[in-house]
């Protein structure tokens, strides 16, 4: 940091200024005395900080910042990450630039806009009819089925390729005759046919809950988009057409030879029919059929009947010849026989009766009430039992009709009704008579059933013929009337029709330029900003407080931005190193109040102004601090430890005068080497001759230096030691862990986080006792100390 000298007052004075100027020696500013009131020339100086300085224990901050090993990094916040790469703003700019600039004029330049050209097509659902409402017209089934295989002819190679056919206009578009190639097809040698090409530029989609399919096509020129498809419509309404009637020609073939066959089938099936009836006699066979049925079922009746008398003439005639042989009586007593019924002979009459007896019996004695199911069911049984042995006792009355009679025409008497003889006589005719008839009866059944089957063959026949028929004319019927409605509807409009005409935009069609300028724009940014941070995190510069290592933010007194003078219009450079100045005291006694709070109060204090580098600018701190010190009332002592630069030496032009060295040397605080300076309680021991290499300067290393620091701290309140930086040389090491405590002064741009790591380490191990740092700089603070300090001036 530029220190001012006494000839800023003469260079004051020479640019006409009469006020009074007291020069310090811890104000600079460089001498703009030939310059004109226009001009400004920006000088160096460390004004007023401007953010509150954190007061932390001066006991427990120093032990915890000395005992923690190795001093380690805070993770930083977004923020200061954001700021650290604006640092490198240029380097954002240029890259910015270079990648940008080139890349934007290859897009706008190499690719070449496309427009789109778009035509409808609509589907309709329902097929218009003109009289008739068949299959064919009506509703489309799975009309959403249908749409999509519309889509699918449409973009067919039958259909694309007519329109690649079409020599009028299609094979006369730029897209025919030149089509283009990717660099990728133009390195490989093998470019897309042009089907191909079509096939994939070329869009055919069904719009959403519509009947419209939209085409469209996009092509660097709007002419030839619309020309291919207004083609491909042309084409497709043309495919579908001649498809359409090829079908219906079809169908309407197979319809008129159907007629013609089934025509000539019915004309044989009817004459078949026709023979058939007359075989049989009538139309309805199965009337015919009914009445041969029902004769032969009551033929076969009576031959049942027939067989189950001559089995019971069997059976009587088999007891008469038994009972004749074993000489019993097989009648009972005459007054026995006229008591019982006439038929009791008869042994199923007998079956018949007593089976009737028994069901009275039971329906007597039963418990049930007569609407019971069980008490009707035995009525039924009970009228079933009379009605079979009445019809029993008249089977019987025709068997008697039968018995010989006399000539007078009534039956023959018989003597003695018990007479075997007679008896097996009777039964033996009626047997033989019985047999006889079901023999004839057994002919007849066997005429009737042969008759009964040929009939029902042939009526079967005749039946199969009649369905036949009248199948055929069923079908004949329909075919027919579907040749009628044919020849009706065909000439109804049909389902699919243009929509509208071929319609092109004169903007371009998904225009890429503006996606790949922006992606441009934004991939050099990025490629900015990532140099920017990639140089952001390699750079060991200090540029704010914040990018100081952790333990060093924590025992912050203070900031001492950096600012420049400048000299405004119709205003003098002393206005301006005034108001600067203001700033200045400011800000050091921010630093001042902070260093007291942790001095908490204590007696007399030594302190050693250090940094990790040379070039921080401690010993103006040093001054400025001590000064503001003064000002505060404390009798304060700055000694220039620095032998090696002196600074506070010859910044007070004490550069041939005894001090530190002397001292040391001669083992005693000779008030000759203590100079006074125009600030009242503020003194400054220089550093004295260097002799003998500085060898002498090695007795504070052995106890010298502690016995003349004792000797001081009786006279002064507070004693300020402007030392070397801690790296460079091993001094302010050395004199570290001999004073009470060390502040450490650094600067943005010119210390490296790595420095200051080392030089705490090296305090460490040395047994420095860090009270606080001081950052110069933080610009980021500008605007608030200008403000501050401008109001401040004025009010004072």
């Amino acid at each position: 940091m530029d220190n001012l000298e006494d000839k800023n007052e003469r260079n004051m004075n020479s640019a006409g200024e009469n006020r009074p100027f007291n020069p310090d020696p811890i104000v600079q500013a460089r001498d703009d005395s030939s310059k004109s009131n226009d001009g400004m020339q920006p000088t160096e100086i460390m004004p007023i900080s401007k953010e509150p300085v954190s007061v932390v224990d001066a006991t427990l901050l120093p032990n915890q910042f000395m005992g923690m090993g190795s001093p380690r990094q805070a993770a930083p916040s977004a923020t200061d990450l954001l700021a650290s790469i604006l640092r490198f703003k240029w380097t954002i700019l240029i890259v910015f630039i270079l990648v940008a600039a080139p890349a934007i004029a290859a897009i706008w330049t190499q690719i070449v806009p496309k427009y789109q050209a778009r035509g409808e097509v609509r589907v309709r659902p329902i097929i218009q009819q003109l009289v008739f409402r068949t299959e064919d017209n009506g509703m489309i089934p799975l009309y959403s089925s249908f749409v999509n295989t519309q889509v699918a002819i449409i973009r067919s190679q039958t259909v694309l390729q007519r329109v690649l056919d079409r020599k009028e206009d299609v094979q006369n578009t730029q897209w025919f005759k030149k089509p283009q190639q990717s660099l990728v097809e133009r390195l490989r040698g093998n470019p897309t046919t042009r089907m191909e090409s079509l096939m994939g530029t070329l869009s055919v989609r069904p719009r959403a809950r519509t009947e419209i399919i939209d085409i469209s096509f996009i092509d660097p020129s709007i002419k030839d988009a619309k020309v291919i498809v207004d083609a491909v419509l042309e084409e497709y309404i043309k495919y579908i057409r001649e498809t359409s009637n090829e079908d219906d020609d079809k169908i309407y073939l197979q319809l008129n030879e159907q007629f013609r066959n089934l025509q000539k089938q019915i004309q044989g099936q009817e004459t078949t029919a026709s023979e058939l009836s007359k075989k049989l006699g009538t139309e309805t066979p199965q009337e015919l059929i009914s009445s041969k049925r029902l004769r032969l079922d009551e033929t076969q009746a009576h031959l049942s009947d027939l067989q189950q008398r001559i089995a019971v003439l069997e059976w009587e005639a088999k007891r008469v010849t038994t009972n004749d042989s074993n000489n019993v009586a097989a009648v009972a007593p005459a007054d026995s026989i006229e008591k019982q019924s006439k038929y009791y002979e008869d042994a199923e009459w007998r079956r018949l009766d007593a089976n009737m007896r028994i069901i009275r019996h039971n329906i007597d004695t039963s418990l049930l009430t007569p609407k019971h199911p069980d008490a009707a069911r035995a009525q039924k049984d009970l009228a079933f039992a009379e009605e079979s042995l009445k019809l029993r006792e008249t089977q019987l009355d025709e068997q008697w009709r039968d018995l010989p009679k006399n000539a007078a025409g009534a039956p023959i008497k018989i003597a003695d009704a018990s007479d075997p003889n007679y008896v097996k006589g009777v039964i033996e005719y009626q047997l033989a008579r019985a047999k006889y008839e079901k023999q004839l009866l057994s002919d007849q059944y066997d005429n009737q059933l042969k008759e009964f089957r040929e009939l029902s063959t042939t009526a079967q026949s005749l039946e199969k013929q009649n369905n036949a028929l009248r199948d055929k004319r069923e079908l004949f019927n329909a075919v027919r009337q579907r040749l009628e409605q044919k020849n009706m509807e065909r000439n109804a409009p049909g389902s699919i029709t243009r929509s509208r005409w071929v319609f092109a935009s004169t903007r371009p069609s998904n225009d890429r330029r503006i996606v790949f300028t922006a992606m441009s724009l934004v991939m050099a940014f990025g490629l900015g900003g990532g140099l920017a941070f990639l140089r952001a995190s390699r750079n060991q510069a200090i540029y704010s407080s914040r990018d100081m290592p952790y333990p060093m933010q924590a025992p912050l007194l203070g900031y001492i931005p950096v600012t420049r003078i400048r000299k405004s219009r119709g205003k003098s450079l002393y206005d301006e190193i005034t108001r600067t100045r203001s700033h200045l005291i400011e800000s050091v006694r921010i630093v001042r109040t902070a260093l007291l709070s942790r001095l908490n109060g204590q007696g007399s204090t030594t302190l050693l102004i250090t940094s990790a580098n040379a070039g921080t600018g401690k010993s103006a701190f040093t001054m400025m601090l001590g000064k503001s010190l003064a000002q505060a009332g404390k009798k304060v002592l700055m000694i220039d430890s620095d032998i090696h630069k002196m600074s506070l030496t010859k910044q007070f032009e004490l550069s041939d005068k005894s001090g530190l060295m002397e001292s040391l040397s001669g083992g005693s605080t000779d008030k000759r080497y203590v100079f006074p300076t125009e600030t009242p309680g503020l003194s400054i021991m220089p550093a004295g001759k260097k002799g003998d290499d500085g060898a002498v300067f090695e007795q504070t290393a052995n106890g010298a230096f502690k016995a003349f620091i004792s000797q001081l701290r009786k006279q002064y309140n507070i004693i300020l030691l402007d030392s070397p930086p801690i790296l460079p040389v091993a001094d302010a090491t050395i004199l570290a862990g001999q004073v009470d405590g060390t502040i450490i002064v650094e600067r943005e741009i010119v210390s490296r986080r790595a420095s200051i790591i080392d030089a705490l380490a090296r305090l460490d191990s040395a047994g420095g006792r860090v009270l606080g740092t001081v950052f110069v700089g933080s610009s980021d603070n500008e605007k608030y100390g200008y403000g501050y300090g401008y109001n401040y001036s004025k009010t004072k």
